[in-house]
């Protein structure tokens, strides 16, 4: 029967063939962008100032990221002598106590500004639909000490403010992240590793199906 049938090779890398299989060549791209190399957390800046802004993530770990640093808390150095700088004809500097009742504000040693905590996590998400969030807190910095507690009433805005919605987002994954955790910690040892085998084998049978370029139910 086999010489009167042609058997299909779609999905099997040829060694015989010079040319390269679609698999092949479009696999390890495909592989690039879902599997991505852990990163090491404990190694993220913690300056405002000089950390990587989250839109330069890969988009499968910016998840991970933020709850890093909504776990690791805003970056408010309280004994850090502040400097002083000259407005008008008085001297001004940033205040530690301002940091009271406000959990989001971030100060950056090494540029002597502030930042926005959950505007820097989750700011990229309004960017990428036109809406206009200012870089004061979030990539230049604010520096304006003369004017701080009426910057900071106006950065936080009202209820339909991008602040508050960024903020409500950190609360969500925060809860999401803690629902999970909570869940998880409840099962069974046997339960762990049952999901542990399972959740493996999922991953194996993507990897496989990615690095041959098949289809996961029979279509392109």
């Amino acid at each position: 029967m086999d010489k009167y049938v042609t058997r299909s090779k779609i999905g099997y890398p040829c060694s015989s063939s010079t040319n390269p299989s679609t698999a092949s060549t479009i696999a390890p791209k495909i592989q690039k962008k879902i599997f991505i190399s852990d990163v090491d957390l404990e190694s993220l800046e913690a300056d405002p100032g000089i950390r990587k802004p989250i839109a330069e993530y890969n988009p499968n770990i910016r998840d991970d990221i933020r709850r890093y640093y909504i776990h690791k808390k805003p970056c408010q150095p309280k004994d850090h002598k502040f400097p002083k700088t000259k407005f008008g004809k008085e001297m001004q500097q940033f205040f530690p106590n301002w940091f009271k009742d406000r959990k989001w504000l971030e100060y950056s040693i090494t540029k002597d500004v502030a930042f926005c905590l959950c505007c820097y996590l989750f700011k990229n998400e309004y960017e990428s639909r036109g809406d206009v969030v200012y870089a004061a807190f979030t990539k230049t910095g604010f520096r304006a000490w003369n004017k701080a507690t009426e910057r900071f009433r106006a950065h936080v805005g009202d209820v339909n403010s991008i602040h508050y919605k960024c903020f409500n987002k950190m609360l969500d994954l925060m809860n999401e992240s803690q629902s999970i955790r909570t869940s998880f910690d409840k099962k069974s040892k046997k339960e762990k590793s049952e999901s542990g085998r399972r959740l493996s084998a999922s991953v194996d049978v993507t990897r496989f199906l990615l690095k041959l370029g098949l289809s996961f139910r029979g279509h392109d």
